[in-house]
Protein backbone atom coordinates (compact mmCIF):
# COMPACT_ATOMS: atom_id res chain seq x y z
CA UNK A 1 0.00 0.00 0.00
CA UNK A 2 0.99 3.23 -0.71
CA UNK A 3 3.19 4.80 2.61
CA UNK A 4 4.78 7.87 3.47
CA UNK A 5 7.84 5.69 5.00
CA UNK A 6 11.33 5.24 3.08
CA UNK A 7 10.07 7.99 0.81
CA UNK A 8 10.94 11.71 -0.60
CA UNK A 9 10.72 14.42 1.94
CA UNK A 10 7.13 15.43 1.64
CA UNK A 11 6.10 12.95 -0.77
CA UNK A 12 4.11 9.76 -0.61
CA UNK A 13 4.95 5.92 -1.90
CA UNK A 14 3.05 4.81 -4.58
CA UNK A 15 2.99 1.82 -6.41
CA UNK A 16 2.52 1.87 -10.53
CA UNK A 17 -0.59 0.20 -10.29
CA UNK A 18 -1.85 2.03 -7.24
CA UNK A 19 -1.26 5.07 -9.68
CA UNK A 20 -3.20 3.63 -12.47
CA UNK A 21 -6.37 2.77 -10.37
CA UNK A 22 -6.53 6.22 -8.58
CA UNK A 23 -5.40 8.47 -11.10
CA UNK A 24 -8.01 10.65 -12.92
CA UNK A 25 -8.17 10.50 -16.88
CA UNK A 26 -5.33 11.67 -18.50
CA UNK A 27 -4.37 11.48 -22.24
CA UNK A 28 -2.64 8.57 -22.14
CA UNK A 29 -5.76 7.04 -20.73
CA UNK A 30 -8.02 8.66 -23.16
CA UNK A 31 -5.18 7.14 -26.32
CA UNK A 32 -5.74 3.89 -24.99
CA UNK A 33 -9.93 4.11 -24.93
CA UNK A 34 -9.65 5.51 -28.50
CA UNK A 35 -7.82 2.81 -29.75
CA UNK A 36 -9.53 -0.02 -28.26
CA UNK A 37 -13.10 1.52 -28.93
CA UNK A 38 -12.45 2.53 -32.82
CA UNK A 39 -11.25 -1.68 -32.65
CA UNK A 40 -14.30 -2.12 -31.59
CA UNK A 41 -16.54 -0.14 -33.52
CA UNK A 42 -14.58 -1.54 -36.60
CA UNK A 43 -14.93 -5.37 -35.03
CA UNK A 44 -18.77 -4.46 -35.00
CA UNK A 45 -19.16 -3.10 -38.48
CA UNK A 46 -17.42 -6.28 -39.89
CA UNK A 47 -19.05 -8.78 -38.02
CA UNK A 48 -22.87 -7.49 -39.00
CA UNK A 49 -22.13 -6.75 -42.58
CA UNK A 50 -22.75 -10.58 -43.54
CA UNK A 51 -26.57 -9.81 -42.06
CA UNK A 52 -26.92 -6.92 -44.19
CA UNK A 53 -25.13 -8.98 -47.29
CA UNK A 54 -26.89 -12.24 -47.09
CA UNK A 55 -30.07 -11.26 -48.54
CA UNK A 56 -27.78 -10.82 -51.96
CA UNK A 57 -25.09 -13.36 -51.05
CA UNK A 58 -28.56 -16.15 -51.29
CA UNK A 59 -29.09 -14.95 -54.50
CA UNK A 60 -26.02 -14.37 -55.57
CA UNK A 61 -24.86 -18.29 -54.96
CA UNK A 62 -28.27 -19.63 -54.72
CA UNK A 63 -28.16 -21.27 -51.85
CA UNK A 64 -30.58 -22.40 -49.41
CA UNK A 65 -31.37 -20.68 -45.65
CA UNK A 66 -29.23 -23.55 -44.12
CA UNK A 67 -26.40 -22.82 -45.98
CA UNK A 68 -26.75 -19.73 -45.93
CA UNK A 69 -26.53 -19.93 -42.11
CA UNK A 70 -23.48 -21.84 -42.81
CA UNK A 71 -21.57 -18.32 -43.68
CA UNK A 72 -22.24 -16.52 -39.82
CA UNK A 73 -21.90 -20.06 -38.31
CA UNK A 74 -18.17 -20.38 -40.01
CA UNK A 75 -17.37 -17.24 -38.69
CA UNK A 76 -17.99 -17.91 -35.62
CA UNK A 77 -16.16 -21.00 -35.44
CA UNK A 78 -12.70 -18.81 -36.53
CA UNK A 79 -13.95 -16.26 -33.94
CA UNK A 80 -13.97 -19.02 -30.96
CA UNK A 81 -10.74 -20.80 -32.20
CA UNK A 82 -9.13 -17.17 -32.35
CA UNK A 83 -10.80 -16.41 -28.72
CA UNK A 84 -9.46 -19.48 -27.16
CA UNK A 85 -5.93 -19.70 -27.90
CA UNK A 86 -4.39 -16.18 -29.75
CA UNK A 87 -5.16 -14.72 -26.33
CA UNK A 88 -3.12 -17.60 -24.59
CA UNK A 89 -0.23 -15.90 -26.99
CA UNK A 90 -1.03 -12.25 -25.57
CA UNK A 91 -0.68 -13.64 -21.96
CA UNK A 92 3.09 -14.91 -23.15
CA UNK A 93 4.39 -12.17 -25.22
CA UNK A 94 2.11 -8.83 -24.64
CA UNK A 95 -1.14 -7.83 -25.35
CA UNK A 96 0.09 -4.79 -28.62
CA UNK A 97 1.68 -7.20 -30.78
CA UNK A 98 -0.91 -9.51 -30.61
CA UNK A 99 -3.70 -6.91 -31.37
CA UNK A 100 -1.68 -5.37 -34.33
CA UNK A 101 -1.38 -8.86 -35.54
CA UNK A 102 -5.35 -9.78 -35.00
CA UNK A 103 -6.35 -6.18 -36.53
CA UNK A 104 -4.55 -7.52 -40.01
CA UNK A 105 -5.74 -10.39 -40.20
CA UNK A 106 -9.80 -9.90 -39.52
CA UNK A 107 -9.42 -6.82 -42.69
CA UNK A 108 -8.04 -9.63 -44.72
CA UNK A 109 -10.55 -11.50 -44.04
CA UNK A 110 -13.00 -8.78 -44.92
CA UNK A 111 -10.95 -7.92 -48.48
CA UNK A 112 -11.92 -11.69 -49.40
CA UNK A 113 -15.10 -11.59 -48.43
CA UNK A 114 -15.51 -8.73 -50.85
CA UNK A 115 -14.43 -10.67 -53.66
CA UNK A 116 -14.78 -14.28 -53.05
CA UNK A 117 -16.41 -15.50 -56.03
CA UNK A 118 -17.99 -18.23 -54.47
CA UNK A 119 -19.64 -20.06 -51.39
CA UNK A 120 -16.76 -21.92 -50.35
CA UNK A 121 -14.31 -19.49 -50.80
CA UNK A 122 -16.84 -16.96 -48.46
CA UNK A 123 -16.44 -19.75 -46.15
CA UNK A 124 -12.83 -19.45 -45.80
CA UNK A 125 -12.74 -15.48 -45.46
CA UNK A 126 -15.59 -15.57 -43.23
CA UNK A 127 -13.39 -18.10 -41.14
CA UNK A 128 -9.84 -16.15 -41.31
CA UNK A 129 -12.36 -12.87 -40.29
CA UNK A 130 -14.00 -14.49 -37.62
CA UNK A 131 -10.27 -15.55 -36.39
CA UNK A 132 -9.06 -12.33 -36.03
CA UNK A 133 -12.09 -11.08 -34.16
CA UNK A 134 -12.33 -13.20 -31.64
CA UNK A 135 -8.74 -12.78 -30.89
CA UNK A 136 -9.19 -9.17 -30.44
CA UNK A 137 -12.30 -9.12 -28.14
CA UNK A 138 -10.64 -10.30 -25.18
CA UNK A 139 -7.46 -8.64 -25.53
CA UNK A 140 -9.61 -5.17 -25.51
CA UNK A 141 -10.94 -6.13 -22.52
CA UNK A 142 -7.79 -7.21 -20.92
CA UNK A 143 -6.06 -3.65 -21.91
CA UNK A 144 -9.20 -1.55 -20.80
CA UNK A 145 -9.26 -3.27 -17.65
CA UNK A 146 -4.87 -3.30 -16.63
CA UNK A 147 -5.22 0.68 -17.08
CA UNK A 148 -8.44 1.86 -15.85
CA UNK A 149 -8.88 3.44 -12.52
CA UNK A 150 -11.50 1.91 -10.44
CA UNK A 151 -13.75 4.06 -9.60
CA UNK A 152 -14.44 4.23 -13.45
CA UNK A 153 -14.19 0.17 -14.87
CA UNK A 154 -17.99 0.17 -14.95
CA UNK A 155 -17.99 2.73 -17.81
CA UNK A 156 -15.35 2.46 -19.42
CA UNK A 157 -14.99 -1.59 -19.85
CA UNK A 158 -18.74 -1.01 -21.13
CA UNK A 159 -17.57 1.52 -23.76
CA UNK A 160 -16.10 -1.74 -25.55
CA UNK A 161 -19.54 -3.68 -26.52
CA UNK A 162 -20.95 -0.09 -27.16
CA UNK A 163 -18.78 0.88 -29.66
CA UNK A 164 -18.89 -2.75 -31.10
CA UNK A 165 -22.88 -2.10 -31.01
CA UNK A 166 -22.42 1.33 -33.09
CA UNK A 167 -20.15 -0.46 -35.66
CA UNK A 168 -23.71 -2.09 -35.92
CA UNK A 169 -25.56 0.77 -36.68
CA UNK A 170 -22.68 2.09 -38.92
CA UNK A 171 -23.19 -0.61 -40.96
CA UNK A 172 -26.55 -1.09 -41.42
CA UNK A 173 -26.42 2.65 -41.93
CA UNK A 174 -24.12 1.88 -45.17
CA UNK A 175 -25.93 -0.98 -46.04
CA UNK A 176 -28.79 1.15 -46.52
CA UNK A 177 -26.60 3.39 -48.59
CA UNK A 178 -24.29 1.01 -50.16
CA UNK A 179 -26.04 -2.01 -51.12
CA UNK A 180 -29.06 -1.32 -53.37
CA UNK A 181 -26.60 0.97 -55.58
CA UNK A 182 -23.61 -1.19 -55.67
CA UNK A 183 -24.36 -4.73 -54.48
CA UNK A 184 -23.54 -6.40 -51.04
CA UNK A 185 -20.09 -6.87 -51.82
CA UNK A 186 -19.88 -2.93 -51.31
CA UNK A 187 -20.28 -3.28 -47.13
CA UNK A 188 -17.11 -5.92 -47.23
CA UNK A 189 -14.74 -3.24 -48.64
CA UNK A 190 -15.68 -1.14 -45.80
CA UNK A 191 -13.98 -3.66 -43.25
CA UNK A 192 -10.53 -3.14 -44.50
CA UNK A 193 -10.19 -0.05 -42.79
CA UNK A 194 -9.11 -1.94 -39.45
CA UNK A 195 -5.72 -2.34 -41.22
CA UNK A 196 -5.47 1.66 -41.12
CA UNK A 197 -5.59 0.96 -37.12
CA UNK A 198 -2.36 -0.60 -36.51
CA UNK A 199 -0.44 2.68 -37.11
CA UNK A 200 -2.41 4.34 -34.39
CA UNK A 201 -2.16 1.34 -31.94
CA UNK A 202 1.78 1.09 -32.63
CA UNK A 203 2.37 4.67 -32.36
CA UNK A 204 0.24 5.87 -29.25
CA UNK A 205 -1.16 3.03 -27.49
CA UNK A 206 1.34 1.35 -24.95
CA UNK A 207 1.71 -2.18 -24.01
CA UNK A 208 0.24 -3.27 -20.76
CA UNK A 209 1.57 -2.17 -17.23
CA UNK A 210 0.37 -4.76 -15.25
CA UNK A 211 1.18 -7.17 -18.47
CA UNK A 212 5.35 -5.65 -18.43
CA UNK A 213 5.36 -5.96 -14.23
CA UNK A 214 4.52 -9.68 -14.89
CA UNK A 215 7.01 -10.05 -17.34
CA UNK A 216 9.71 -8.63 -14.96
CA UNK A 217 10.10 -5.39 -17.40
CA UNK A 218 9.74 -3.17 -14.75
CA UNK A 219 11.98 -0.52 -16.44
CA UNK A 220 9.45 -0.26 -19.60
CA UNK A 221 6.80 -0.18 -16.88
CA UNK A 222 8.30 2.92 -14.78
CA UNK A 223 8.55 4.99 -17.72
CA UNK A 224 5.17 4.50 -18.29
CA UNK A 225 3.83 5.20 -14.78
CA UNK A 226 6.30 8.06 -14.83
CA UNK A 227 3.99 9.27 -17.75
CA UNK A 228 0.91 9.09 -16.16
CA UNK A 229 2.20 10.54 -13.04
CA UNK A 230 2.99 13.91 -15.38
CA UNK A 231 -0.15 14.04 -16.73
CA UNK A 232 -1.86 14.04 -13.85
CA UNK A 233 0.30 16.31 -12.21
CA UNK A 234 1.14 14.39 -9.32
CA UNK A 235 4.38 15.61 -8.23
CA UNK A 236 3.31 14.36 -4.80
CA UNK A 237 4.22 11.15 -5.04
CA UNK A 238 6.99 8.59 -4.77
CA UNK A 239 6.92 6.19 -7.59
CA UNK A 240 7.94 2.42 -6.37
CA UNK A 241 7.25 -1.36 -8.30
CA UNK A 242 4.19 -3.36 -6.58
CA UNK A 243 4.41 -6.16 -4.87
CA UNK A 244 3.79 -9.08 -7.24
CA UNK A 245 3.46 -13.14 -6.28
CA UNK A 246 5.79 -14.83 -7.17
CA UNK A 247 3.33 -17.90 -8.80
CA UNK A 248 2.52 -14.82 -10.91
CA UNK A 249 5.53 -13.74 -12.36
CA UNK A 250 6.65 -14.90 -15.75
CA UNK A 251 3.91 -18.03 -14.74
CA UNK A 252 4.19 -21.42 -16.87
CA UNK A 253 1.51 -23.13 -18.93
CA UNK A 254 1.12 -25.44 -15.88
CA UNK A 255 1.13 -22.65 -13.64
CA UNK A 256 -1.54 -20.45 -15.56
CA UNK A 257 -3.65 -23.44 -15.36
CA UNK A 258 -3.06 -24.20 -11.62
CA UNK A 259 -4.02 -19.85 -10.98
CA UNK A 260 -7.55 -20.79 -13.52
CA UNK A 261 -8.51 -24.04 -11.22
CA UNK A 262 -9.80 -22.22 -8.00
CA UNK A 263 -11.83 -20.55 -10.43
CA UNK A 264 -13.45 -23.38 -12.48
CA UNK A 265 -17.10 -23.18 -11.29
CA UNK A 266 -17.00 -19.32 -12.59
CA UNK A 267 -16.00 -19.91 -15.40
CA UNK A 268 -18.28 -22.94 -15.92
CA UNK A 269 -20.65 -20.38 -15.94
CA UNK A 270 -19.44 -17.65 -17.70
CA UNK A 271 -19.19 -19.73 -20.49
CA UNK A 272 -22.71 -20.85 -20.41
CA UNK A 273 -23.81 -17.30 -20.15
CA UNK A 274 -21.30 -16.02 -22.69
CA UNK A 275 -23.06 -19.28 -24.99
CA UNK A 276 -26.51 -18.47 -24.05
CA UNK A 277 -26.15 -14.87 -24.82
CA UNK A 278 -24.43 -15.74 -28.10
CA UNK A 279 -26.82 -18.10 -29.73
CA UNK A 280 -29.85 -15.93 -29.32
CA UNK A 281 -28.57 -12.60 -30.02
CA UNK A 282 -26.74 -14.04 -33.29
CA UNK A 283 -29.20 -16.75 -33.85
CA UNK A 284 -31.57 -13.93 -34.20
CA UNK A 285 -29.74 -10.83 -35.09
CA UNK A 286 -27.88 -12.40 -38.17
CA UNK A 287 -31.53 -13.33 -39.52
CA UNK A 288 -33.23 -10.38 -39.03
CA UNK A 289 -33.19 -9.05 -42.35
CA UNK A 290 -34.05 -11.99 -43.91
CA UNK A 291 -36.94 -12.39 -41.08
CA UNK A 292 -38.32 -9.06 -42.70
CA UNK A 293 -37.85 -9.82 -46.30
CA UNK A 294 -39.28 -13.34 -45.68
CA UNK A 295 -42.49 -11.90 -43.92
CA UNK A 296 -42.92 -9.59 -47.56
CA UNK A 297 -41.03 -6.38 -46.53
CA UNK A 298 -39.24 -4.86 -48.92
CA UNK A 299 -34.81 -5.05 -48.68
CA UNK A 300 -34.86 -1.57 -47.95
CA UNK A 301 -37.51 -1.78 -45.55
CA UNK A 302 -35.94 -5.02 -44.16
CA UNK A 303 -33.03 -3.04 -43.35
CA UNK A 304 -34.46 -0.20 -41.84
CA UNK A 305 -36.35 -1.92 -39.15
CA UNK A 306 -33.14 -4.18 -38.38
CA UNK A 307 -31.86 -0.77 -37.82
CA UNK A 308 -34.22 0.62 -35.10
CA UNK A 309 -33.59 -2.60 -33.32
CA UNK A 310 -29.64 -2.23 -33.27
CA UNK A 311 -30.12 1.42 -32.51
CA UNK A 312 -31.32 0.38 -29.22
CA UNK A 313 -28.14 -1.75 -28.61
CA UNK A 314 -25.70 1.29 -27.10
CA UNK A 315 -28.59 2.61 -24.85
CA UNK A 316 -28.48 -0.72 -23.33
CA UNK A 317 -25.32 -0.86 -22.46
CA UNK A 318 -25.56 2.14 -21.19
CA UNK A 319 -28.43 0.70 -18.79
CA UNK A 320 -26.05 -1.52 -17.52
CA UNK A 321 -23.30 1.14 -16.80
CA UNK A 322 -26.27 2.90 -14.44
CA UNK A 323 -26.57 -0.78 -12.52
CA UNK A 324 -23.33 -1.68 -12.03
CA UNK A 325 -22.58 0.45 -9.31
CA UNK A 326 -25.94 -0.25 -7.51
CA UNK A 327 -25.77 -3.52 -7.25
CA UNK A 328 -23.50 -6.85 -7.49
CA UNK A 329 -22.82 -7.83 -11.18
CA UNK A 330 -24.62 -11.18 -11.29
CA UNK A 331 -27.83 -9.54 -9.95
CA UNK A 332 -27.29 -6.66 -12.90
CA UNK A 333 -27.19 -9.76 -14.98
CA UNK A 334 -29.99 -11.19 -13.76
CA UNK A 335 -32.53 -8.29 -13.88
CA UNK A 336 -31.64 -7.69 -17.64
CA UNK A 337 -32.22 -10.99 -18.76
CA UNK A 338 -34.98 -11.68 -17.27
CA UNK A 339 -36.53 -8.73 -18.91
CA UNK A 340 -35.22 -9.53 -22.10
CA UNK A 341 -36.77 -12.80 -21.93
CA UNK A 342 -39.78 -11.22 -21.15
CA UNK A 343 -39.77 -9.05 -24.60
CA UNK A 344 -38.55 -11.78 -26.63
CA UNK A 345 -41.51 -14.10 -26.26
CA UNK A 346 -43.57 -11.08 -26.88
CA UNK A 347 -41.75 -10.36 -30.00
CA UNK A 348 -42.53 -14.21 -30.85
CA UNK A 349 -46.20 -13.88 -30.00
CA UNK A 350 -46.33 -10.61 -32.48
CA UNK A 351 -45.34 -13.09 -35.80
CA UNK A 352 -47.67 -15.87 -34.46
CA UNK A 353 -50.59 -13.65 -33.61
CA UNK A 354 -50.06 -11.46 -36.64
CA UNK A 355 -49.46 -7.78 -34.63
CA UNK A 356 -49.07 -4.84 -36.64
CA UNK A 357 -45.56 -4.42 -37.89
CA UNK A 358 -44.53 -1.43 -35.36
CA UNK A 359 -45.75 -3.78 -32.49
CA UNK A 360 -43.75 -6.15 -33.45
CA UNK A 361 -40.81 -3.93 -34.28
CA UNK A 362 -41.35 -1.60 -31.32
CA UNK A 363 -41.05 -5.39 -28.75
CA UNK A 364 -37.54 -6.13 -30.35
CA UNK A 365 -36.73 -2.98 -29.48
CA UNK A 366 -37.76 -3.02 -26.11
CA UNK A 367 -35.68 -6.65 -25.90
CA UNK A 368 -33.00 -5.47 -27.35
CA UNK A 369 -33.07 -2.31 -24.69
CA UNK A 370 -33.88 -4.83 -22.32
CA UNK A 371 -30.72 -7.65 -22.45
CA UNK A 372 -28.20 -6.80 -25.00
CA UNK A 373 -26.08 -4.44 -21.72
CA UNK A 374 -25.68 -7.95 -20.23
CA UNK A 375 -22.72 -8.40 -22.86
CA UNK A 376 -21.15 -5.06 -20.65
CA UNK A 377 -21.73 -6.44 -17.49
CA UNK A 378 -20.75 -9.66 -18.21
CA UNK A 379 -17.28 -8.87 -20.23
CA UNK A 380 -16.64 -6.26 -17.07
CA UNK A 381 -17.39 -9.04 -14.83
CA UNK A 382 -14.90 -11.73 -16.65
CA UNK A 383 -12.25 -9.08 -16.66
CA UNK A 384 -12.49 -8.43 -13.21
CA UNK A 385 -12.73 -11.64 -11.73
CA UNK A 386 -9.35 -13.28 -13.80
CA UNK A 387 -5.59 -12.03 -12.67
CA UNK A 388 -3.59 -10.52 -14.60
CA UNK A 389 -1.12 -13.65 -15.87
CA UNK A 390 -4.35 -15.34 -17.00
CA UNK A 391 -6.58 -12.55 -17.84
CA UNK A 392 -6.90 -12.91 -21.67
CA UNK A 393 -6.27 -16.19 -21.42
CA UNK A 394 -9.43 -16.75 -19.29
CA UNK A 395 -11.55 -14.18 -20.96
CA UNK A 396 -10.33 -15.66 -24.29
CA UNK A 397 -11.59 -19.04 -22.93
CA UNK A 398 -15.07 -18.42 -21.59
CA UNK A 399 -15.84 -16.06 -24.54
CA UNK A 400 -14.68 -18.29 -27.35
CA UNK A 401 -16.24 -21.44 -26.32
CA UNK A 402 -18.80 -20.07 -25.16
CA UNK A 403 -18.98 -17.76 -28.71
CA UNK A 404 -19.80 -21.28 -30.01
CA UNK A 405 -23.05 -20.57 -28.88
CA UNK A 406 -23.27 -17.87 -32.16
CA UNK A 407 -22.03 -21.22 -34.36
CA UNK A 408 -25.19 -22.81 -33.47
CA UNK A 409 -27.48 -19.75 -33.46
CA UNK A 410 -27.27 -18.59 -36.60
CA UNK A 411 -27.05 -22.49 -38.09
CA UNK A 412 -30.14 -23.39 -35.89
CA UNK A 413 -32.10 -20.53 -37.17
CA UNK A 414 -31.10 -21.59 -40.88
CA UNK A 415 -32.52 -24.95 -40.02
CA UNK A 416 -35.61 -23.91 -38.02
CA UNK A 417 -36.42 -22.01 -41.44
CA UNK A 418 -35.47 -25.06 -43.45
CA UNK A 419 -37.52 -27.65 -41.38
CA UNK A 420 -40.65 -25.36 -42.46
CA UNK A 421 -40.82 -24.14 -38.41
CA UNK A 422 -42.72 -21.05 -37.94
CA UNK A 423 -40.79 -17.72 -36.71
CA UNK A 424 -42.78 -17.72 -33.54
CA UNK A 425 -41.72 -21.02 -33.29
CA UNK A 426 -38.23 -20.62 -33.36
CA UNK A 427 -37.71 -17.35 -31.46
CA UNK A 428 -39.75 -19.49 -28.06
CA UNK A 429 -36.32 -21.85 -28.30
CA UNK A 430 -34.35 -19.13 -28.66
CA UNK A 431 -36.23 -17.04 -25.40
CA UNK A 432 -34.93 -19.86 -22.73
CA UNK A 433 -31.04 -20.09 -22.03
CA UNK A 434 -30.16 -16.66 -21.75
CA UNK A 435 -32.74 -16.82 -18.47
CA UNK A 436 -31.35 -20.03 -16.88
CA UNK A 437 -27.55 -18.81 -17.67
CA UNK A 438 -29.01 -15.59 -15.69
CA UNK A 439 -29.97 -17.67 -12.80
CA UNK A 440 -26.96 -19.98 -12.94
CA UNK A 441 -24.47 -16.48 -12.50
CA UNK A 442 -26.75 -15.32 -9.73
CA UNK A 443 -26.45 -18.51 -7.68
CA UNK A 444 -22.89 -19.74 -8.27
CA UNK A 445 -20.81 -16.38 -8.74
CA UNK A 446 -20.93 -14.85 -5.43
CA UNK A 447 -17.54 -12.80 -5.59
CA UNK A 448 -18.28 -9.25 -4.83
CA UNK A 449 -15.86 -6.93 -7.46
CA UNK A 450 -17.43 -3.73 -7.51
CA UNK A 451 -14.69 -0.79 -6.38
CA UNK A 452 -11.82 -3.26 -5.60
CA UNK A 453 -8.32 -3.81 -6.80
CA UNK A 454 -7.77 -6.27 -9.53
CA UNK A 455 -5.27 -7.88 -7.52
CA UNK A 456 -7.49 -7.34 -4.41
CA UNK A 457 -9.86 -9.43 -6.57
CA UNK A 458 -7.79 -12.54 -7.36
CA UNK A 459 -6.06 -12.40 -3.99
CA UNK A 460 -8.18 -14.96 -2.30
CA UNK A 461 -7.01 -17.85 -5.44
CA UNK A 462 -3.11 -17.00 -5.15
CA UNK A 463 -0.80 -18.40 -2.00
CA UNK A 464 2.23 -18.05 -4.08
CA UNK A 465 5.27 -16.30 -2.09
CA UNK A 466 5.73 -12.48 -2.97
CA UNK A 467 8.46 -10.28 -4.84
CA UNK A 468 9.03 -6.62 -5.60
CA UNK A 469 8.19 -6.57 -9.52
CA UNK A 470 11.87 -6.78 -10.99
CA UNK A 471 13.59 -7.92 -8.32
Amino acid sequence: MSEQMNSAPGKTRMTYTELIDSSPMTPLFWLIIIGMCLAQMLDGMDFIATAFALPGIIREYKINPALAGGISSIGNIGLALGAIFLPFVSDRVGRKPVFQWVLLTYALGSFLSAIAPNYHFMLWARFITGVGLGAEIPIVFAVLAEYCPIRLRHIVLPLAPIFFAIGWIVAALLSIWLIPVHGWRAIYWVGIVPAVLIVFIRRYVPESLRFLLIKGRTEEARRIAESIARQAGRTDIELVPPVIAQSQVKPSFAQQMRLLGPMWAATLVQVIFYFSSFIQTFGVNFWLPTIFVRQGFRLTSSFSYTLMIFIMTPFSHVIAMWLMPKMSRTWALFLMTTAGTVFFILFGLSFEYKWPIYVLVGFQVIQTLSAQGVVSILYTLSSELFPTPVRSLGLGIVSGVGRFGAVLGPFLMGMAFYWGLKISQAIYLFAAPLFIAGVLALLVIRTETRKRALEDISSGGDQGSTVVAGH
